[in-house]
C-alpha cells in the first residue's frame, strides 16, 4: 500500500475531526449531566480560609 500520496487537506481534516469530535462528546456529556442535576456548582469556601496571617507567605492564597 502506497499511502504517501494522500492530500494534505484530507490529513488536516482528519486531525481536526479526531480532536474536535471527542471534545464535543465530552462537553455534551458534561452539559447533560449538569442539566439533569447530577453535577452541581461547587460550594463557596468557608469564612476565614484566607486570613491576614497568610498574606506575607508566598505559598498561595488570594492576591491583595
Amino acid at each position: 500500500m502506497d499511502e504517501g500520496n494522500l492530500n494534505p487537506l484530507y490529513i488536516i481534516l482528519l486531525y481536526i475531526a479526531r480532536c474536535v469530535v471527542p471534545l464535543g462528546i465530552l462537553l455534551g456529556i458534561s452539559y447533560l449531566l449538569r442539566r439533569f442535576g447530577l453535577i452541581s456548582k461547587p460550594a463557596p469556601p468557608p469564612k476565614g480560609w484566607d486570613d491576614d496571617q497568610n498574606n506575607n507567605q508566598l505559598d498561595g492564597g488570594l492576591a491583595p
